[in-house]
C-alpha cells in the first residue's frame, strides 16, 4: 500500500492520472540532471541533447549495436573525390509531427537556421566553421559544400549533435528567437511536455519511420540529489535511474534485492579544471603549470568518490578505438616543482597567488563542493596558493564563463561525437570563448588551429593520431587546462528487475526507445 501511494504521487505530479481506461503504465526514469535549454542552436549539456536526440533525427545516426554511422533522415550519400561535397538522399514520406514534410528544404531551414543564430551557450562550433553552403537540390536531396575537406564530418552530423538535428518550428517562434521546446521532430518520441526542473514527458511517435519504440510513454523525473535518486528507485517510484547515484548509494543498492546495479565500463566522460589564459593572475603560463604539478587526483578520488572514477592525464580518453591517439602528457603531482615554479612567478608563502575556483553546484551531481574542497586544500598545501572558492547554478555559471568571468573552474565532458579531435578543439580553436579558455588570444593560437585542421582533413588514422598527440603535447606546455578524472561513476545504471532493454554505450546516452517493462 504504501509503494502505491508514493507511486501516485509521483503519477499526479507529472499529469499522467486520466489516461484513460486500459492505459499502460508509462515507464519512469530518475536522473538528477538537468534540461538547460531546448534549443538545438543554444545548448551544449549531455542530458538536453539526450531530450533532443530522443525527439527528432538527423542526416545521420550512429546504429545502437554497432555504433558505426549509419541513415538516419538520409537513406544514403556521396562524397564527392576532394570530400568537399556530401550529397544526402533522404527517406521519402518522413512528416514532422506537425504534419509538415521533413524534405529538402526542412533540412536546410534547420541547419541554416541553427548556423545562423549560433548561440552562445550552445555547440553550434561542431558545425558551423565546416559548411560553406547547403542546397536542396531536389524535393529528397541535400547537397552540402564544405570550407575544406574535413574526414570526420559524417562524424558531427549524426542525432548525437545537437545542431545537426533537424526540425520543423513552431510558427510562434520568431525569426531571432531561440527554439526553447517550440518544435516538432520526427521521432522515435514527441515531447509531450516539460517543467523545468521537475520532469519531461515522451509519446511515442506512429509517425517515426523506424521500428516502434517499446514503451509508449515515458517520463524522466529529474531529483534533486543524489539521495532522493536513491530512495527513488529504492522505492519504487521509479523504474530505473541514470545519473548519477552516490558512490556509497551505488555499494548499498548492490545489497538491495529489488535493485539490479550494472557498470558500462570503460567511460569516455571526462573532468578537469580550466583556465581563462587571458584572466591575471592564470594569464602567467608559470601559475598554470605549478597548479598542474600541485593539484591532488587521488585525494579526489579517495575522499569524495570512494575509489570509483580513475585519475587522467590527457584530455583524449584512453578508449581506442574510437578515441585514438591518447597520450598522457600532464604530470604527476610533485608539489616541489610546483613551489619551484610559483617562486619564478615572483610568488612566496610571504606574497602568495590569490586564486578563484568556481564550481557549478549541481550541474555535474552533488559532489561538486566536495571536490572544489579536495582541490582547493591541495592546491594551498603548496603554501603560496590561497583560493576563494566561488560557485554558480549551471545558467548563470555558463553564461559568466561565456563572458570571461572565471579564472580557472571545473567543467565536465562527454562526447558530442565518437573522435579523438572532440576532446581537444572544442576549448582550443572551436569555441574558446563560449567555453571560457579564449585560447584565441593566446599566441600558440594559430599552431593548434593548423594542428587540429590538418588532423581532421587526414584520412590516415596513424598520421592523424601523431598530430594529436602534438596537441596534446603542446597542451601540456601552455596549460589551458588540468585533466583530472574519469566519470566510470556516470557509467551505472540501476534498475527494477522487471525493467529490460537498458544499456549505457560509450556514448554515455542510454536509447530509452529500447527499455520497457514486463
Amino acid at each position: 500500500m504504501a509503494k502505491m501511494a508514493r507511486m501516485l504521487v509521483v503519477l499526479v505530479a507529472v499529469g499522467l492520472l486520466g489516461l484513460g481506461a486500459g492505459a499502460v503504465e508509462p515507464l519512469i526514469m530518475g536522473t538528477t540532471d538537468r534540461v538547460t535549454e531546448l534549443s538545438f542552436e543554444n545548448s551544449y549539456d549531455a542530458y538536453t541533447w539526450h531530450v533532443l536526440r530522443h525527439t527528432t533525427g538527423a542526416l545521420v545516426k550512429l546504429d545502437d549495436e554497432t555504433l558505426e554511422i549509419v541513415g538516419d533522415l538520409a537513406q544514403s550519400w556521396e562524397i564527392s573525390d576532394d570530400g568537399m561535397v556530401y550529397t544526402f538522399h533522404l527517406r521519402p514520406g518522413v512528416k514532422f509531427w506537425d504534419g509538415k514534410d521533413c524534405d529538402a528544404q526542412a533540412v536546410k531551414f534547420a541547419l541554416e537556421r541553427t548556423i545562423r543564430l549560433d548561440g552562445p551557450k550552445g555547440g553550434v562550433g561542431l558545425i558551423k566553421p565546416y559548411i560553406q553552403k547547403i542546397e536542396a537540390v531536389d524535393k529528397l536531396t541535400v547537397r552540402i559544400t564544405l570550407t575544406y575537406a574535413d574526414a570526420i564530418f559524417l562524424s558531427r552530423m549524426t542525432s548525437q549533435v545537437a545542431p545537426a538535428l533537424i526540425y520543423s518550428l513552431d510558427p510562434s517562434v520568431g525569426e531571432n528567437e531561440y527554439t526553447r521546446g517550440r518544435y516538432a521532430g520526427t521521432g522515435p518520441y514527441k515531447l509531450v511536455e516539460y517543467k523545468p526542473d521537475q520532469y519531461v514527458k515522451y509519446e511515442a511517435y506512429d509517425g517515426y519511420y523506424g521500428p516502434a519504440p517499446k514503451s509508449r510513454e515515458v517520463i524522466e523525473v529529474m531529483y534533486a540529489d543524489a539521495a532522493t535518486l536513491r530512495a527513488a528507485i529504492e522505492a519504487g517510484d521509479v523504474d530505473f535511474v541514470f545519473r548519477t547515484l552516490a558512490p556509497q548509494d551505488i555499494a548499498d543498492l548492490e545489497k538491495n534485492p529489488n535493485v539490479i546495479v550494472e557498470y558500462w565500463p570503460p567511460s569516455p566522460g571526462i573532468r578537469y579544471l580550466l583556465f581563462n589564459v587571458t584572466q591575471p593572475p592564470v594569464d602567467e603560463v608559470l601559475v598554470r603549470r605549478a597548479i598542474a604539478y600541485a593539484v591532488d587526483r587521488q585525494a579526489i578520488i579517495d575522499q569524495v568518490f570512494s575509489g570509483i572514477v580513475d585519475p587522467i592525464y590527457t584530455m583524449v580518453p584512453n578508449v581506442d578505438p574510437p578515441f585514438f591517439g591518447a597520450l598522457p602528457t600532464f604530470p604527476e603531482r610533485d608539489l616541489a616543482v610546483a613551489r619551484e615554479l610559483l617562486t619564478k612567478a615572483g610568488y612566496s608563502e610571504a606574497r602568495p597567488v590569490e586564486l578563484n575556483l568556481w564550481y557549478t553546484p549541481s550541474h555535474y551531481g552533488t559532489f561538486e563542493a566536495d571536490v572544489a574542497t579536495v582541490i582547493a586544500g591541495s592546491l594551498e598545501e603548496t603554501g603560496m596558493i590561497k583560493i576563494r572558492i566561488q560557485s554558480l547554478e549551471w545558467a548563470a555559471y555558463s553564461e559568466r564563463m561565456s563572458q570571461g568571468g572565471f579564472d580557472m573552474f571545473l567543467l565536465g565532458w562527454h562526447p558530442d561525437y565518437l573522435e579523438t579531435s572532440n576532446f581537444l578543439a572544442p576549448w582550443l580553436t572551436e569555441a574558446p570563448e563560449s567555453m571560457g579558455t579564449f585560447m584565441n588570444h593566446h599566441p600558440n593560437y594559430e599552431a593548434y588551429k593548423w594542428m587540429l585542421e590538418l588532423a581532421t582533413s587526414t584520412v590516415d588514422i596513424a598520421e592523424r593520431s601523431g598530430l594529436y598527440k602534438g596537441v596534446q603535447i603542446l597542451s601540456t606546455i601552455d596549460v589551458p587546462w588540468v585533466p583530472l578524472w574519469s566519470m566510470t561513476d556516470e557509467m551505472v545504471t540501476a534498475r527494477r528487475a522487471n525493467v529490460k532493454g537498458l544499456s549505457l554505450d560509450i556514448t554515455m546516452d542510454i536509447n530509452v526507445y529500447r527499455i520497457y517493462k514486463e
